[in-house]
């Protein structure tokens, strides 16, 4: 979608991204639902292509238990490595503050 725009403000962050990926595959979702309630109520009628397609698409989804294990392990690595970088840092600001202090004294 970024790439679609002539001029972008600011490209998004991993939790943006995230959530307009999301967004998307809801909305997706929501289509494909929506498509076979019309087919199951007969207002459309039924094209084995697309009924394989969305068989096959529900099959390559991994089990729940295990995709929510690996998001989790995401999130956690994510959020380790932002704790990491703050440590950074702090610590390199203080190193900087002490050097000033040490030269002026």
């Amino acid at each position: 979608d970024i790439l679609k725009k002539p001029v972008v403000e600011k490209l998004p962050n991993d939790l943006e991204g995230m959530e307009a990926s999301m967004g998307r595959l809801l909305s997706l979702i929501d289509d494909v639902y929506k498509y076979v309630d019309s087919v199951v109520e007969g207002h459309v009628p039924a094209d084995n292509n697309i009924g394989r397609f969305i068989a096959d698409a529900v099959a390559s989804v991994p089990k729940l238990s295990t995709f929510d294990k690996l998001v989790n392990d995401s999130i956690q690595d994510q959020l380790l490595l932002l704790y990491l970088s703050s440590i950074t840092r702090t610590q390199l600001s203080l190193a900087e503050k002490l050097n000033t202090a040490a030269q002026i004294l």
